[in-house]
């Protein structure tokens, strides 16, 4: 029973915490294992004592009326008649207890604002609905000190989930968090709750009370789900939708090819209209069967949604470690959401998606295409632009469109893809009678609504055509130094390069002008990251050498020695990564045809923006900490010389103390012979 005090210093967000077990694993060991087994282990002797002393309550089963006794924490169903035992089970949280917080007079009136508040859809941070698996198969006893399946869920959603959320600050009472049950009845347990104290100790009323019975359907669960997570359509909330369950679905008397197709479709429906902001993972508890939470988290992950498939033993630690990865995934999508400078969630745009599977179907009849073109005689409705970094402005060329027959362009209705900041759709050029022509296209625009800009649907493209031209000039100087490398065949070894970006702008149906980033379209199944701009760091694999490459080091390490040629290169001062597109193999010789590129800028003052994914010094530093230089790293940055002091070595070879190489390719402090000397070292 929740307690009034104004003796309990403890608030709704977690500023100051109530004592709490710092994990479910926490609770149990206080338990004597051999006890609980022996316990568990429900004898005749019990049964009848159940049936002799027990609390006796009429019920009903699958066969009809049924009496159901209760007695040391052992429930026992048998016929009307008494003649014949139909189930029995341990009852919920027998032989150990979680404490709940004592709630106190300030805690519940912020737990009423938050309730309030609630109405106002922009103000959530993230809604969680978690569907709970309470089949009967949950009652098993073969967890960790011997407690059920149930229980063990509901203790570690209670401490590893909420609670622990609440003591770090990671969660306020701006999340809300929703529960279904997984059983024939499927209930609504929890509607949009805001995740505090009180919250908290619902789940222990869950955990003391709750009794797992009925087989477990996915699919009215899955509706429920659904139904919840659209309640909020406001773009500003981080989603998430979790399985805990540990067995298959029921649905369709166990035709799992069935409920598998069924479930997708649900899936996809979601996951069309949230993607990444959207996390739909499962928890497999105890080797669950997992065809179907395996095909429902793949369909997500097409439509861009963040999945994953944690497989939880029936250890407590596992599971706890479990739900702190969930907590970490909605953590990590809600600072995805937040704006640098005024801490504020963003607003997804309403975008509708496709899944990568359809990329490679192109239909001019379909009506997702929207199509815009220019007419003689008539006000020029699509024109191209770029910007130019060293005018600083905006260059309209002569050339409208890449192919000679083209006359306007088609924009589809659908994204297929996204990162941080912007969604990428697809786009071609087309003729007069509508037909597609020219190279496959992509257009890359923002993701949410902050950056759109009625009065200039070109701003927000400029930091990502400065950030890609840098990486491209940056890209030639490093290609020379790797062609020169002893033993590197110049026809085969993959080279770096950025790909061509340009706006299109066009006037849409109500005539506003829209503005896409268009670029060439890369093969979506090849498409990889090589690093990231958050530190990750792919590291290299086996050696290459059938590729012209030498033995000493492996295609894989060409784009990671890029981005630490870049921060040498610029004395220093900035550093090119989140490296990402395919190898291009079919070319000749191969390149790395790449993409979306970050920069983090070092410099305070003076200070040049490159967008929100420019992390600066931090960016800098978590690349580095993470980089590990392979041999190509140390060739890149030695001094190969025939002739000391020719030019080219001068140029483009000078690094570390002695000079750098500018943007321009002009190098300073020219080296006199003998420090040209003293330079054939390795610099990395």
């Amino acid at each position: 029973m929740d307690v009034e005090s104004k003796g309990v210093a403890a608030s709704v967000d977690g500023a100051s915490n109530p004592p709490i077990p710092e994990s479910a694993s926490e609770i149990l060991s206080t338990l004597h294992l051999d006890q609980r087994r022996e316990e568990r282990n429900i004898s005749e002797n019990e049964l009848d004592a159940a049936i002799k002393h027990g609390e006796r309550t009429e019920g009903f089963n699958s066969h009809g009326p049924a009496w159901v006794f209760s007695y040391g924490g052992i429930t026992y169903v048998t016929d009307y008649e008494m003649t014949r035992g139909i189930t029995s089970w341990v009852n919920p949280c027998w032989g150990f207890d979680l404490e709940k917080v004592p709630i106190t007079l300030e805690m519940k009136a912020a737990h009423r604002n938050a309730l309030e508040r609630s109405q106002d859809h922009s103000s959530w941070n993230s809604h969680a609905v978690i569907v709970v698996d309470q089949s009967g198969s949950m009652r098993k006893t073969d967890a960790t000190k011997a407690v059920t399946r149930s229980d063990l869920v509901w203790l570690c959603l209670a401490v590893d989930y909420v609670g622990k959320r609440l003591r770090s600050g990671e969660a306020t009472s701006d999340d809300y968090l929703s529960l279904v049950e997984l059983s024939g009845s499927n209930e609504y347990l929890l509607m949009q709750e805001p995740v505090d104290w009180i919250l908290y100790n619902r789940i222990i009323d869950f955990l003391r009370h709750r009794h797992p019975t009925l087989p477990g359907n996915y699919l009215p669960a899955i509706d429920k789900a659904q139904h919840l997570l659209k309640v909020n359509s406001s773009g500003s909330c981080a989603l998430q939708l979790i399985f805990l369950t540990d067995g298959a679905p029921s649905d369709f008397s166990g035709d799992q090819n069935s409920t598998k197709y069924e479930v997708c479709n649900r899936i996809a429906s979601l996951a069309s209209r949230f993607g990444s902001r959207l996390a739909v993972g499962g928890f497999a508890v105890g080797g669950a069967e997992l065809s179907t939470l395996e095909a429902m988290i793949e369909t997500a992950k097409e439509y861009n949604c963040t999945g994953f498939l944690m497989k939880a033993s029936l250890r407590v630690e596992d599971l706890s470690s479990a739900f702190r990865s969930m907590s970490t995934l909605i953590t990590e999508t809600k600072t995805t959401m937040t704006d640098a400078n005024t801490k504020r969630q963003r607003t997804y745009r309403d975008l509708f998606r496709e899944p990568t599977r359809a990329v490679s179907v192109y239909n001019a009849s379909d009506k997702e295409w929207k199509k815009y073109r220019n007419h003689p005689n008539q006000p020029t409705r699509v024109e191209r632009t770029y910007f130019d970094k060293h005018e600083y402005c905006w260059i309209y060329p002569e050339k409208t469109f890449n192919s000679d027959k083209a006359v306007g362009i088609a924009v589809r209705d659908f994204i297929f893809g996204e990162g941080k900041e912007r969604a990428v759709r697809r786009v071609r050029e087309i003729n007069n009678m509508g037909e597609f022509v020219g190279p496959l296209l992509v257009g890359k625009e923002s993701l949410f609504i902050e950056d759109m800009n009625k009065d200039d649907a070109k701003c927000f493209h400029k930091n990502f055509c400065k950030t890609q031209q840098l990486s491209q000039r940056f890209a030639s100087y490093f290609n020379k130094k790797l062609l020169m490398l002893p033993g590197v065949d110049s026809s085969k070894v993959p080279t770096i390069n950025f790909l061509d970006c340009w706006v299109m702008l066009y006037n849409d149906e109500d005539g506003e002008k829209k503005g896409i980033l268009v670029e060439k379209m890369l093969n979506p199944l090849q498409y990889r990251k090589w690093n990231t701009n958050a530190g990750h760091v792919h590291h290299r694999g086996a050696s290459s050498g059938d590729v012209g490459t030498p033995s000493s080091f492996a295609v894989e390490d060409i784009p990671q020695a890029y981005s630490h040629y870049t921060y040498l290169a610029s004395k220093r001062k900035f550093l090119v990564c989140d490296l990402q597109g395919v190898l291009n193999t079919s070319s000749s010789p191969p390149v790395f045809e790449l993409t979306d590129p970050a920069i983090h800028y070092k410099e305070q003052t003076h200070r040049i923006n490159f967008g929100r994914t420019d992390l600066g010094e931090e960016g800098i530093q978590k690349f580095l900490l993470t980089h590990k230089c392979s041999e190509l790293c140390r060739m890149i940055c030695k001094r190969w010389l025939d002739k000391p002091l020719e030019a080219d070595y001068i140029q483009y070879e000078r690094l570390g103390r002695y000079g750098s190489v500018t943007e321009d390719g002009t190098a300073h402090d020219k080296p006199d012979r003998a420090k040209a000397r003293k330079c054939v070292r390795f610099a990395c």
